[in-house]
């Protein structure tokens, strides 16, 4: 990978975004991407960033052409806008889909909607952007679409909350208008109504808590919050306490799973988790070792929080045949160098 005059620390940086093992994927699955052209919105988060860095590899290892523009609201990695400028297969551009239109009729083969407030605190905040985004903003992205195109909107397992028992893609959830992150739940909720009541081609996956390299030094997700916190030795918020219960998957495992469904897949929702459910205080225990530090923390309740969603793969898995093979400790390991060479 040739990283142009960036600094080492760019350049580490960049290298941990590029070492995706293609490995894992079959050639039909990489070859599906071949031509086609691709939008990917929300390019600067997590999700949206290592799909682009997907992308890049197939094209420099595997000689994949393809064309794809990136979307972002919130500012995207100068280091990642500067190492993308010399390639003619990527163009980027900044816009609030929440408040304007992309009017590119019928351009894409592939529309990746990853736009959108994952954090709590922001969704929260947030809550009229967070409803545009996964309603008008679908609507008005769909007429983007070609006849034959396929749209892949990234939803979340938080609309099974109130839901106590293990929860597969048939399971619903329990929650009310005035609960308070129903602007998140039920938004991407009406996204998922709207895309299978519609015609077209279309995959939704509901994605628990990602983490990994691409995350933002701002990003207050627990995972990444108590990182964060450990580096620079500061004091951590536990929202809800230390027994509430997670599903968290790292984001290489994700973008495995999104990519071999979306080319062998259509008209599908399938839960994108991990089977393996940790404890906040499980959590905090693997950070204070991979920091060598002690987590000082205190309990504070972020509204809504929900106490425990149990998430089943089993659908996914069998349709891919995949194997998750990132434990907790190891993908918070490379999160920590992520973070380490980020914040310094």
């Amino acid at each position: 990978m040739n990283f142009f005059n960036n600094s080492l620390k760019e350049r580490k940086l960049l290298k941990i975004l590029g070492s995706f093992d293609l490995n894992k994927l079959s050639s039909k699955e990489i070859n599906y991407f071949k031509n086609k052209k691709i939008l990917i919105t929300g390019v600067s988060g997590i999700i949206g960033l290592n799909l682009l860095f997907f992308f890049n590899t197939i094209v420099e290892k595997k000689k994949i052409s393809l064309k794809i523009d990136g979307t972002f609201n919130i500012s995207l990695f100068d280091f990642v806008k500067n190492y993308f400028r010399k390639k003619k297969f990527i163009k980027f551009k900044k816009i609030d889909l929440a408040k304007n239109k992309l009017n590119n009729h019928k351009s894409y083969d592939l529309i990746f909607h990853c736009a959108g407030y994952g954090q709590p605190a922001k969704f929260l905040k947030f809550s009229s952007s967070t409803y545009k985004l996964n309603s008008i903003a679908i609507m008005n992205l769909n007429r983007n679409l070609k006849k034959n195109g396929k749209f892949i909107f990234m939803s979340t397992t938080e609309i099974y909350s109130g839901n106590n028992r293990l929860c597969n893609e048939k399971s619903v959830g329990y929650t009310t208008p005035s609960h308070p992150r129903s602007a998140y739940i039920d938004s991407k909720k009406f996204g998922e109504s709207y895309l299978i009541n519609n015609d077209r081609n279309f995959l939704i996956y509901r994605i628990c808590l990602t983490y990994g390299p691409g995350a933002k030094p701002n990003d207050e997700r627990i995972l990444n919050l108590l990182l964060l916190r450990s580096i620079n030795n500061k004091q951590i918020d536990i929202y809800g306490g230390m027994s509430q219960v997670r599903s968290n998957l790292f984001i290489d495992d994700a973008i495995n799973l999104i990519i071999k469904t979306t080319s062998r897949h259509n008209r599908e929702i399938f839960n994108v988790s991990n089977h393996q459910m940790t404890t906040i205080g499980e959590m905090v225990q693997i950070i204070s070792q991979i920091s060598g530090k002690k987590i000082k923390r205190h309990k504070n309740t972020l509204k809504g929080s929900p106490k425990i969603i149990k998430i089943s793969n089993k659908k996914i898995l069998k349709a891919t045949n995949y194997k998750i093979s990132t434990n907790l400790k190891e993908g918070l390991t490379k999160t920590y160098e992520w973070y380490s060479h980020l914040i310094r």
